[in-house]
């Protein structure tokens, strides 16, 4: 496929210039068609996903390597160092030494499996309900939830820990208007940077789901979040909120978790 080519040729070479008319080269296309058809795949454009690439990539040297910021800036494509820590700090939410700090922490540590699901309650409100091939029994783990508008940018998300692999109800109160959720579900028996930092496809799985609010709520709303292995054109999760929230979750009791945090 044109789109896994060109994403292969950024993942080769994340320290290059990679114009936008060497990619489409790749991919076989005009540049006008390859940066519509790279974005209607991917959901991003061609500039976004390389520099997501690249803060994964980031990311990871700053959690194995003893490489100072800088050096790591240049291996991923940066000429200033000034320029890579503002582009890090807007996308993964911290600076890279302080994501240095907080992601060591969790070296090691392996996901539990999900705790039983607390009762939803009732009312109106959205519920999303996960589903997997083979059924929820199946795959034990710990689900992260980010809910963002349909028109943020990735890096205004916000994430929750839910308790459990049961229907997740979102905090009451949601503006009207069209939202998008992303579900995480990362594996038990895995460790936790493997699965937030490394991004091994085996330890997690992914979805996602559009939903809208109507004024006023009538009904719950049930959406259904299909969870899946990631995929070469997924964008790489880079907010630092689910390294928090499994921290935070090492330190947890069972009766410290909600269906959703607020």
């Amino acid at each position: 496929m044109a789109v896994i080519r060109s994403i292969e040729r950024m993942r080769g070479d994340l320290g290059g210039a990679l114009p936008l008319a060497e990619l489409a080269r790749t991919a076989l296309f005009s540049p006008f068609h390859f940066h519509r058809i790279f974005r209607t795949v991917t959901g991003e454009t061609p500039a976004r996903f390389l520099a997501a690439l690249r803060m994964a990539q980031a990311r990871r040297l700053l959690l194995h390597s003893r490489l100072t910021v800088g050096a790591i800036s240049a291996r991923v494509g940066y000429t200033s160092v000034g320029s890579f820590t503002t582009q890090f700090t807007r996308l993964v939410g911290v600076p890279p030494e302080q994501f240095r700090r907080q992601v060591r922490a969790l070296v090691g540590w392996l996901i539990q499996p999900a705790v039983r699901p607390r009762p939803l309650g009732r009312g109106p409100g959205v519920v999303l309900h996960p589903v997997v091939r083979g059924g929820l029994a199946a795959t034990a783990g710990t689900v992260l939830v980010s809910v963002v508008p349909a028109a943020a940018e990735p890096e205004a998300s916000h994430w929750s820990a839910a308790a459990g692999l049961g229907p997740v109800r979102l905090p009451a109160g949601l503006p009207p208007g069209r939202y998008r959720a992303q579900m995480l579900l990362l594996k038990s028996r895995w460790t936790a940077t493997a699965a937030l930092v490394d991004q091994i496809p085996d330890s997690y799985l992914v979805g996602w789901a559009e939903f809208v609010v109507p004024n006023p709520p009538l009904r719950p709303d049930r959406v259904a979040m299909r969870l899946r292995p990631p995929q070469p054109t997924d964008p790489p999760v880079l907010s630092v909120e689910p390294v928090r929230l499994v921290a935070g979750l090492r330190r947890a009791t069972p009766s410290d978790l909600l269906p959703v945090s607020a």
